[in-house]
């Protein structure tokens, strides 16, 4: 069936608006609280905690990013000592950790990340989060191959 709609109205559109508008709101208020972060590194720094010693591939997965964006990443996180690669013959394998200074970051930025995402829920019910959440796993899951 073909159905065409105005781009406003396509919902992998808005969708995307979504997520742009969050990275850019996200962006604003860790530069409030004086951390420089992009919202890629916090999920990147945020999996870590949650995986201490995970590789560089498993991050790339978990997060849904490409290796080269992960590489990136990790390298710019590494240079501000905010995590720490540990064994393995090459970079791929290393695992990663949440250096010192990470986990200071990690816990710092938490409770504007939780205050991030409650602003974005604001007026929705828990009833519709719950919706929400199946449906966009949902359509998730629709592009599994």
């Amino acid at each position: 069936m073909s159905e065409d709609l105005l781009l406003d109205d396509v919902y992998f559109f808005l969708i995307e608006r979504v997520s742009r508008k969050f990275k850019k709101y996200a962006k604003k208020e860790l530069a409030k609280v004086g951390v420089k972060l992009s919202s890629e590194q916090w999920v990147v720094l945020k999996r870590i905690s949650e995986y201490p010693g995970t590789t560089q591939r498993e991050i790339a997965t978990s997060t849904y990013k490409d290796p080269a964006s992960i590489t990136r990443i990790l390298d710019l996180l590494q240079k501000q000592d905010l995590v720490k690669r540990e064994g393995g013959n090459d970079r791929r394998s290393f695992g990663i950790y949440l250096a010192e200074k990470g986990e200071k970051v990690v816990k710092d930025v938490l409770p504007v990340a939780v205050k991030m995402r409650a602003k974005g829920l604001e007026g929705i019910s828990e009833e519709e989060k719950i919706v929400l959440n199946r449906l966009l796993k949902k359509i998730h899951n629709n592009f599994d191959e």
